[in-house]
């Protein structure tokens, strides 16, 4: 029985571990797009910075919530004194949004024997119905400390939102560059491999023929010098694809967000040409990233909270001058004077003999503005500078493209030269060594050209603050 079930779980296991195995082997090459596809939605750096967002949510949720209405109430007893007086109240009381005011409304009831200076709390007995508005004339009416405090959780939404998107692009950044060491490391490999194999069949060639005698021992022993230089070569090579396979499954990841291991996975044969710049110009690119930048809309949300706090405590060095308007009905039998409706307004009046504590916020919110507006400054000057470096980079990078690829051309064409000239006897194998590595060497460092050119346009498309919204994997333009 006990077989019969281990036979059944392997049996059901299998496919499930050919399914993962196929995952893990893909059979076509790993492409960028799908590399930054997992970093943008698994990676748990930007899961933690999306965090920010649910907090400035959570922040405007609480701001709103100094708008929420209240019920209070209140009950009085007269224990000793000669007096008999027993009170209560309840009422609900709701601010608005509109200038500051809030809507009072409710009911009390007293009874019983009061004094005189407190006849305030007599009703009829059915009690009294009563509701009132309260509104602010300056200090607190067009701006107060709830609805600032709003304004800045809403700006607070943008900043998180700001800060999001430029960790999106620091880590789109950073696995296309990762990306493109990886597929550069695994294409050198290739190089540094064939031309081993190259040294090892001319080996055993070399071999029969100093055997047979036509070759003097003294080339075997060259070649094989080469040979081992060769397989140095290939194992540094390997030590750089190990290196940047664990690099870049920092951010290839699956659903769960673990780092998913490359080493199984497939690389571009050749790395291609990375779609040329959009923008015709370095200041069309300034203007878009201006516009793009997530740095600028983190300085607009930051002006936002700070005039908010200046125009607040602009407002607060104001004298409090509020409007009240109450109404209320008294209910049952007792005085005639309450039977009657009630109406009262009135104003109330508050005038402070200094206002240092205003002051001194008004001064300190003008000097965080020119800060801010410092700071926007170099930023727009920062950008250009980088964007036209970027641009010359990208301008090199593609120079250097063009005059490798002519090298590779030259450098086969010497090494089959070469070779064909030993084969007539007109060469030695030293120079037909030569001619091999200083092939494989072009062809190293073409793999290296199209690298900084892909590299040279991640970051040129990052400076301008649009690499995570387009591909910069595709290749070709004309």
């Amino acid at each position: 029985m006990k077989r019969l079930l281990v036979v059944l779980l392997v049996w059901w296991s299998f496919p499930v571990a050919v399914a993962r195995s196929d995952k893990l082997n893909p059979q076509k090459p790993l492409r960028l797009e799908d590399v930054l596809a997992t970093t943008l939605e698994h990676h748990p750096a930007l899961k933690g910075e999306r965090q920010e967002r649910s907090a400035a949510d959570a922040d405007l949720l609480s701001a709103q919530g100094a708008f929420d209405p209240s019920i209070k109430g209140e009950v009085l007893s007269y224990m000793t004194g000669g007096y008999t007086g027993n009170y209560g109240s309840t009422y609900v009381e709701q601010p608005l949004e509109f200038y500051g005011s809030k809507v009072v409304a409710g009911y009390r009831l007293g009874g019983g024997m009061f004094p005189t200076y407190d006849n305030y709390y007599a009703t009829n007995s059915g009690g009294e119905f009563g509701a009132g508005v309260e509104v602010p004339l300056l200090r607190d009416g067009p701006i107060d400390r709830r609805r600032a405090n709003i304004g800045k959780s809403v700006a607070g939404q943008d900043l998180a939102d700001s800060l999001v998107e430029q960790r999106q692009i620091e880590l789109t950044r950073a696995a296309a560059l990762t990306y493109w060491d990886w597929t550069a490391s695994k294409n050198k490999v290739s190089v540094y491999r064939k031309l081993l194999e190259v040294a090892e069949e001319r080996d055993r060639q070399i071999a029969e023929r100093v055997k047979r005698g036509d070759l003097p021992d003294f080339d075997r022993v060259d070649n094989q010098r080469a040979l081992l230089q060769r397989r140095s070569q290939l194992l540094a090579a390997e030590r750089a694809v190990k290196n940047a396979e664990f690099n870049l499954s920092l951010f290839y990841r699956d659903s769960k967000g673990q780092p998913q291991s490359v080493e199984r996975a497939l690389e571009p044969r050749k790395i291609p040409l990375p779609l040329y710049a959009q923008d015709s110009t370095s200041e069309g690119a300034v203007v878009q990233a201006l516009k793009a930048r997530p740095e600028f809309k983190n300085l607009q949300a930051q002006t936002k909270q700070n005039e908010l706090e200046l125009r607040l405590a602009k407002n607060q060095i104001l004298p409090r001058l509020d409007a009240r308007v109450f109404s209320a009905n008294d209910l049952g039998t007792g005085d005639a004077r309450r039977e009657e409706p009630e109406v009262k307004g009135g104003l109330r009046i508050e005038i402070p003999l200094a206002t240092r504590t205003q002051r001194g916020r008004i001064d300190f919110y003008e000097a965080k503005q020119k800060k801010i507006e410092f700071s926007e400054q170099f930023l727009s000057e920062r950008i250009r500078t980088d964007i036209q470096d970027a641009r010359n980079a990208l301008d090199i990078a593609r120079g250097r493209v063009e005059v490798t690829t002519k090298e590779v051309v030259a450098a086969r064409e010497l090494a089959r030269g070469e070779l064909k000239r030993f084969e007539l006897g007109d060469s030695n194998l030293i120079f037909v060594n030569l001619r091999e590595q200083s092939a494989a060497d072009a062809e190293v460092r073409e793999i290296e050209a199209l690298q900084d050119y892909q590299k040279a346009h991640v970051m040129y498309e990052a400076t301008v603050g649009r690499i995570h919204k387009t591909s910069v994997s595709t290749t070709t333009a004309p």
